[in-house]
Formats: structure tokens, C-alpha cells, sequence
């Protein structure tokens, strides 16, 4: 068919020819890209393909409303993007994906993370930006190789503490929340970058000083009391420096109770 006899066909033909093109080069690289396609679901041609070696794709910016069935038999898949649709909830199957390495599931309207997402042995990076989290789910502390969880723009109130066993997070993005503290179990995490800005806290446990391999820590736009706004806008040294000083006065404090000397009893 001519390039002008193309162009006559109707927009819906034409989409789906592009579709299925994409798919057939999916087959023979590897790579299965359907960005910005319209897509309320998978394509029914795809079974006329062997897409058991996909290792990437890009179902981005569609109008998927739940993650297709089809792509949890990609079990091959190490990165997938399924950023800006409508999904709302998650399959079971998601599981299935065990090589899966990177999941990007912002611009959605996902309320909770289920069981499923928790069951991905490999993932390194989590990216849950833009949904509607109400909370984070406790058996998250078993993705044991997670680099980088990205939860901003949610409505997280609070954070469960196993956040505190994953011993490989370097990337921690919770802005625009609605979290009133930080649990103390963070501090002993890897941390590189650490973004709390946005939310509702005002205070920074002392025993974040503890945290000797952030380079980054953004608390912006919080009702901060200890260390105050003033002292936190000046820079991590000047937050660690405040937190130290709080940590020696404690100290202190608790020695002079505990050499203290006690009263004795009246009889």
C-alpha cells in the first residue's frame, strides 16, 4: 500500500496497524514500546507473536484502566512503565514477573500496593509517584534489593516502619504527602538522598545524624520546630551539626537524672 493510500485510512485502522508493527519488532529486539497509543487494553494480535523474551516495555501515557493479564506472561520483563493511564488496582499476577528489575507506575489512581508488588524478588526501583496511597504496605521490607522507592504526591499519613529493612535504598522521595513525623527505623538505612519536603513535620528524630551517607536531604515546605525551618534551609551540615548538639544535651541530661540521688522513704 502507497504512503497517500495510508493516510486515507481511518485513524483507528491506522493505530492498530502501528500496534501490531511495534509488536512484531518487539518480537525480534526484545523491546515492546506502545507509548502513547490511546490503549484501553492489550492487543489481541500480540498472540500471533512470541513475546516470551521481552525484556523492556513502554505502555505509557494510554488509557489502560488495570494492568493487562497479557504482560504477566512476559516473564522475562526486567523493566516495565506503565506511567500516566488510569489503572486503579493490581493483579495478583504481577507476581509473575520475577526478572523484574524496574516498575514506573506514577500518574495513576492506585490507592494501595497489594501483596503482589511486594513479591518481585529483583526490583530495584519502585516508582509510585502521583496515585492516591493511603499507606505503604508492612511486607514492603521484602523487596530486599530495592534502590529507589519514589512515593511522592500521595496521601500517605504515616510510614510503616519495616521501610527500615530495606538495607539496599539509597533514593527515598516522600514530598507532598501528608506525613506528621519520620519513623526513627529510617535512620538506619543506606540513604544517598532523602526528600521529605511538603508534608506536615515538625520534627527530625536525633538519630538521623545517624545517617553518615546522605548527601541529600530536602524538608522544605514542613512546619519544622526541631531543627527549626530557618536552620534546615541552610543545609545538611547545619541540620546534622543542630541534630548532634540535641544529641549531647540528651545525653547529658540523662546522666544528671541518673547520678541524681534519691530520696528516702519516711517511716
Amino acid at each position: 500500500m502507497a504512503a497517500g493510500d495510508r493516510a486515507q485510512l481511518p485513524a483507528t485502522i491506522a493505530d492498530s496497524r502501528s500496534v501490531e508493527k511495534s509488536i512484531e519488532e518487539a518480537a525480534a529486539s526484545g523491546t515492546l514500546n506502545l507509548s502513547n497509543r490511546k490503549l484501553k487494553g492489550f492487543s489481541r494480535n500480540a498472540r500471533n507473536y512470541d513475546l516470551s523474551d521481552i525484556v523492556h516495555a513502554d505502555l505509557s501515557k494510554n488509557r489502560l484502566c488495570e494492568l493487562p493479564e497479557e504482560l504477566c506472561q512476559f516473564i522475562s520483563l526486567e523493566t516495565l512503565s506503565l506511567y500516566h493511564n488510569c489503572i486503579r488496582s493490581l493483579t495478583p499476577s504481577l507476581c509473575h514477573l520475577q526478572a523484574l528489575t524496574y516498575l514506573n507506575l506514577s500518574r495513576n489512581l492506585i490507592s494501595n500496593l497489594p501483596p503482589s508488588v511486594c513479591q518481585l524478588p529483583l526490583l530495584r526501583v519502585l516508582i509510585v509517584s502521583n496515585n492516591k496511597l493511603l499507606a505503604l504496605p508492612a511486607s514492603i521490607h521484602t523487596l530486599t534489593h530495592l534502590r529507589q522507592l519514589d512515593v511522592s504526591c500521595n496521601d500517605l499519613q504515616c510510614l510503616p516502619v519495616e521501610l527500615g529493612q530495606l538495607e539496599c535504598l539509597r533514593d527515598l522521595n516522600l514530598r507532598r504527602n501528608r506525613l506528621t513525623m519520620l519513623p526513627k527505623e529510617l535512620s538506619e538505612l543506606p540513604l544517598v538522598r532523602l526528600d521529605v519536603s511538603c508534608n506536615c513535620i515538625s520534627h527530625v528524630p536525633v538519630c538521623y545524624r545517624h545517617l553518615r551517607h546522605l548527601q541529600t536531604i530536602i524538608l522544605d515546605n514542613n512546619p519544622l520546630q526541631q531543627p527549626t525551618a530557618q536552620v534546615c534551609s541552610k543545609g545538611k551540615f547545619h541540620i546534622f551539626k543542630f541534630l548532634n548538639i540535641e544529641a549531647c544535651k540528651r545525653s547529658q541530661e540523662e546522666l544528671e537524672r541518673a547520678l541524681r540521688p534519691t530520696g528516702y522513704n519516711s517511716w
